[in-house]
């Protein structure tokens, strides 16, 4: 793979005439910090993907602001909304309203306060010029750089040529650069998802020798990257990307090996996948719990049902595999507590969506994860034709009257047995 080199007399600057920007959509609270910044005499940038967007004709959600002020400088101009975090990388937070904006210094090429451990940037506070913050950057389509006073584009690696011929560039050396920091992978697998730009052969091939260095990265972080990548919208693009390339093995190890030899739980992943990018289209919410327990349910399912052959009730076989699961994971992907949790309901629920008669019906309808349990039992139902008459029974009753709900549940005595355990 050739490396893209960054020299001055490389760059390429558009005029609004040339690349068409939609103006208009740029946030304006955006727009306001970076006119500060200059009033103030920093130069300052709308920067990377927000300009990125844009140019492909999508709607960015972020707007990330690139300036030569240092984070003390930005927080003494915006006194009372600004507040710098980061060790690894210090960066302003710009809170405006209900909303908070990413002010980045430029980054610079001087050794400075720079740590590196075997490739890897464990620490990173040089600040320096555009062009060399450019430098800096991952990919050629986030070295964009918009001036908002006179509308030009500042183009230093042929970002804007890759865009339109579709494909994905690293600047500078692949090997180095995913090694200096390996989520560059993910990144890497959700721009080809998400924006629809080709990943070379000789890209492909580079990711799967540096996988690897995945493991390297603190679990929390790369548990939040995976996140943006269940959420990109193309997820169902993304997984067979992770398959191919052999990186699902890295983030979900036990969930990929039994995904590689059973054709029925890839199309349960890809169905629960196709499922949340159309919530997505559609405007609906999501949350990380969802496909978090659909990957993790792949593990979760033989652990309990060994327990429970073992003897152990379904509840607490439930509660032991899905501990079991959460440990197992917890060496790669570190799950919030509260995503646990939730993981945890979701999975209790079909246990209880089993109980069809009496006053536990009413207390399953007004769980506070019932939604999510709900299209999840939904999920294994379009693959597991045996629950049909369960999710029927949790469909209909959702719209029923008060009194056919009563008369359905209590109308009948049902003879009382242990439940099943088979989930």
């Amino acid at each position: 793979m050739t490396p893209i080199n960054l020299l001055n007399n490389n760059l390429i600057t558009y005029t609004q005439k040339e690349h068409r920007l939609p103006t208009a959509e740029i946030n304006p609270s955006a727009r306001k910090i970076i006119s500060k910044l200059v009033e103030n005499g920093f130069e300052s940038y709308l920067v990377g993907g927000a300009v990125r967007d844009l140019l492909l004709g999508l709607h960015p959600k972020d707007f990330d602001i690139a300036t030569e002020a240092t984070p003390e400088e930005i927080k003494s101009i915006f006194k009372g909304k600004c507040r710098i975090i980061g060790r690894r990388f210090r960066l302003a937070h710009i809170y405006m309203g209900n909303c908070i904006y990413e002010v980045a210094t430029f980054r610079g090429s001087d050794p400075g306060d720079r740590v590196i451990k075997k490739g890897q940037i464990i620490r990173d506070n040089v600040f320096g010029s555009v062009d060399q913050d450019a430098l800096r950057r991952d990919f050629s389509c986030n070295a964009l750089y918009y001036d908002v006073m006179e509308e030009n584009i500042l183009d230093f690696a042929n970002g804007v040529k890759d865009l339109k011929t579709g494909e994905l560039k690293l600047i500078g050396n692949p090997t180095t650069r995913f090694i200096e920091d390996p989520v560059r992978i993910l990144r890497a697998i959700r721009f080809h998802a998400k924006l629809g730009l080709v990943l070379t052969d000789e890209m492909k091939q580079c990711i799967i020798n540096n996988k690897h260095h995945l493991a390297k990265v603190p679990a929390a972080r790369l548990f939040d990257e995976t996140v943006k990548l269940f959420h990109c919208g193309h997820m169902e693009i993304a997984f067979n990307a992770l398959a191919e390339l052999k990186v699902l093995e890295m983030l979900f190890p036990n969930a990929a090996k039994i995904v590689s030899t059973d054709s029925h739980w890839n199309d349960f992943l890809i169905t629960a996948f196709r499922n949340t990018d159309n919530r997505l289209k559609n405007g609906l919410s999501v949350t990380p719990v969802f496909l978090t327990a659909c990957v993790l349910w792949l593990e979760f399912i033989p652990i309990y049902h060994r327990l429970c052959q073992q003897g152990k009730n379904s509840h607490d076989a439930l509660h032991e595999a899905a501990s079991q699961v959460m440990v197992n994971q917890r060496e790669v992907l570190m799950i919030p507590k509260a995503i646990q949790n939730g993981i945890r309901q979701m999975w209790m629920l079909q246990l209880r969506f089993k109980k069809m008669f009496g006053k536990g019906v009413y207390s399953t309808l007004h769980h506070p994860r019932f939604r999510a349990g709900y299209d999840f039992l939904l999920l294994r139902g379009s693959i597991n034709p045996e629950l049909a008459a369960k999710a029927e029974f949790w469909t209909n009753i959702q719209t029923m009257a008060p009194e056919a709900v009563k008369s359905l549940i209590f109308g009948k005595k049902v003879k009382r047995k242990k439940m099943n355990y088979e989930l």
